[in-house]
């Protein structure tokens, strides 16, 4: 099948964009590598979530703040590279690993390798390693392709995962999440989300998708919450035995359905923040899932992962790993 490639200019920054008869797919390079649009071409329905301010004008002023406050700045919505820590900043190595890792705000030199394939390069600087991001797009599939190499000489522990947000036109209250497997893994709520709209028992564990709120009402996992009531959850898929998750809107008969690697990311991390934060950064203005294959969980940054659950990845010197992730989208 015939693959369009345009390099067009938004806001300052060069954005690659993928075609297909199917999909149209936007990159980033510059910008973390992000992909920043998935559109189903026959409805011209969006997929991906893109935050209220998009991508800021490249040069744009810098604001003083934490961690946080620099990676929403710069946070369009789409798909990111979480590398190589995992929720809040941590101290590594003598140095501040940001929020959701360096490769998030890294800059990416690109190449293209096939009509339907483009290659992505960086450098980190706060920690020894090389990424290289294979993205190609084919009928209706969009697959990344990561490798992620030490070149240093020193052992170094990390957490590695990719931050899928999905929104609206796409997402609503007609939409189920299945995992289709089975053996159904567990739902592991996160111990310290404890918010007003967070309506899950923090560090309660449920048999997917069976679960209960606060008020011991039962909550079938599998029906998305709608736009109309606030919903804050942040939790973790446990014990997955094959890397897919469906994302179905009924009434639209389109499926999102992700295939990833689960030897090298087995955990799930399932986001909702739907009009329930009211604070920075989202004042409840916005609707989002968030569906996010990890090597490791909880969410609480590199030193948690290791005390909580000891599930980073050690990567040895000049040990690399490669993963994969596809996205594809179906009528159903």
């Amino acid at each position: 099948m015939t693959v369009r490639r345009d390099v067009v200019v938004h806001r300052g920054w060069e954005v690659v964009r993928l075609c297909t008869p199917d999909l149209s797919v936007d990159v980033v390079p510059g910008k973390g590598g992000d992909i920043t649009s998935v559109r189903w071409r026959p409805d011209d329905v969006e997929l991906m979530w893109q935050s209220p301010w998009g991508l800021r004008h490249r040069g744009a002023p810098f604001i003083p703040g934490d961690s946080e406050a620099t990676l929403m700045d710069w946070y369009p919505g789409g798909w990111q590279t979480v590398f190589p820590n995992a929720g809040p900043a941590v101290e590594e190595h003598g140095v501040t690993w940001g929020m959701h890792g360096e490769a998030w705000l890294a800059p990416y030199d690109w190449e293209p390798t096939a009509d339907d394939e483009v290659l992505l390069r960086t450098r980190l600087v706060r920690s020894p390693f090389e990424i290289e991001r294979r993205i190609r797009v084919r009928d209706a599939a969009l697959t990344v392709t990561e490798t992620v190499r030490n070149v240093g000489g020193t052992p170094v522990e990390v957490a590695w995962g990719h931050h899928i947000a999905f929104g609206q036109p796409f997402l609503d209250g007609d939409c189920r999440l299945e995992v289709p497997t089975p053996n159904p893994p567990t739902f592991v709520v996160d111990d310290e989300r404890d918010r007003p709209a967070s309506d899950l028992p923090p560090g309660a564990t449920f048999p997917w998708p069976k679960a209960r709120d606060r008020s011991g009402v039962d909550v079938d996992l599998r029906v998305v919450p709608g736009p109309d009531r606030p919903v804050d959850r942040l939790g973790y898929l446990v014990g997955l035995t094959a890397g897919r998750v469906e994302l179905t809107n009924q009434r639209r008969r389109l499926r999102a359905r992700l295939d990833w690697d689960v030897t090298v990311m087995p955990y799930t991390w399932l986001w909702y923040e739907m009009h329930a934060t009211e604070t920075f950064p989202w004042y409840r203005a916005v609707y989002v899932l968030g569906i996010e294959p990890h090597s490791s969980y909880p969410g609480q940054g590199l030193h948690a992962i290791r005390e909580k659950t000891g599930t980073q990845l050690r990567f040895e010197p000049g040990e690399e790993r490669t993963a994969t992730t596809t996205l594809t989208v179906t009528r159903v």
